[in-house]
């Protein structure tokens, strides 16, 4: 039992830190490259397999050196990810807010030119 939960969190660990590198880019266009649909939807699944495979271990059990180290790397590797996905929505936000300003603007611009040919016209 435990060796497979050690495989399951070394794959798991590799993904995480595979996502945490490629989402730390800052620029919104990076941020839409490296979350390809889904994915983050895929690692949450996997991350929902990890604790449901820790829930399962006996409680005061024997614990290999092997699974405390990857444990150890996962809570850090999960830091990391909720740290980059904080700087993602605050990143994607910002972008956000920037886009209904230039909505708003397009269409405060698009009134006014209605307004002036319904003017010029009469």
């Amino acid at each position: 039992m435990q060796s497979e939960l050690i495989t399951a969190l070394q794959n798991t660990n590799r993904e995480i830190r595979s996502t945490v590198s490629r989402l730390l880019e800052t620029n919104v266009a990076s941020i839409y490259a490296a979350l390809p649909p889904g994915e983050l939807l895929a690692l949450n699944w996997k991350l929902a397999r990890i604790a449901a495979g820790l829930g399962q271990l006996p409680a005061g059990h024997n614990r290999e050196a092997a699974l405390v180290s990857e444990l150890g790397e996962y809570l850090s590797n999960l830091d990391s990810l909720k740290t980059v996905l904080a700087s993602v929505q605050d990143t994607l936000a910002k972008q956000r807010d920037q886009l209904k300003k230039d909505l708003s603007h397009m269409n405060s611009a698009r009134a006014w030119v209605e307004a002036f040919r319904a003017t010029s016209s009469a």
